[in-house]
């Protein structure tokens, strides 16, 4: 129901709204939109599978009570249907991939070494992307460097303000925000209505 036609896997929203287990995450309208769970206990993943209504992508690290490996990787895929998977293991990246599934592997973007050693460790094979940590960090990579990082690219982090948003779209495929964020990222400019091309979905090849 929420595979990409173009690459035959899991289709990634351009905006993914943080879920940490609390209150059930409110989508706004007019946004395409999805869900990451993250910092998030594992029963409460189990119950927002139970109601799924859109595309969600788990942090796989972040998630209490369940492991980081490929077995960890396994159970999300197959037991709870979860496609989309992140990461800081390259070997559990490849074998999402290799599994069918959509993995993004983060980058430690704090400098461009950390950003270098980062793409140099990721496996070379379709279905891996890159996640840039913090998000605002890809509005000041140079070309050549945004141009060496594998797609999809997904801002992880420490947006507050439509405008950021909106920037790193720019660069990203697509971003994570805190729904307030979300929220107000609907209503500026209009944007739910007129259909604010940062927000159309961006061709994946692999």
């Amino acid at each position: 129901m929420w595979d990409d036609a173009r690459t035959g896997r899991p289709f990634l929203p351009r905006v993914l709204i943080a879920d940490g287990g609390g209150d059930p995450v409110r989508r706004p309208p007019g946004i395409p939109s999805g869900i990451l769970l993250r910092d998030i206990d594992l029963l409460a993943v189990v119950a927002r599978m139970a109601t799924r209504e859109c595309q969600v992508v788990v942090d796989l690290d972040s998630v209490r009570g369940l492991g980081s490996d490929a077995a960890a990787a396994d159970f999300v895929l197959d037991t709870l249907g979860i496609g989309i998977v992140l990461s800081r293991r390259a070997h559990v990246a490849a074998h999402v991939a290799a599994r069918g599934g959509l993995a993004l592997l983060h980058a430690h973007a704090f400098d461009s070494t950390g950003i270098a050693r980062s793409l140099a460790a990721a496996p070379m094979v379709p279905g891996i992307g890159t996640v840039v940590s913090p998000a605002s960090v890809l509005c000041h990579m140079r070309t050549t460097e945004r141009a060496a990082l594998r797609r999809p690219v997904v801002g992880y982090g420490l947006l507050t303000d439509p405008a950021e948003v909106i920037a790193c779209l720019d660069a990203a495929d697509s971003v994570v925000v805190r729904q307030d964020v979300a929220v107000r990222l609907a209503a500026a400019a209009g944007m739910a209505a007129s259909g604010n091309p940062p927000l159309t979905p961006v061709a994946i090849e692999e």
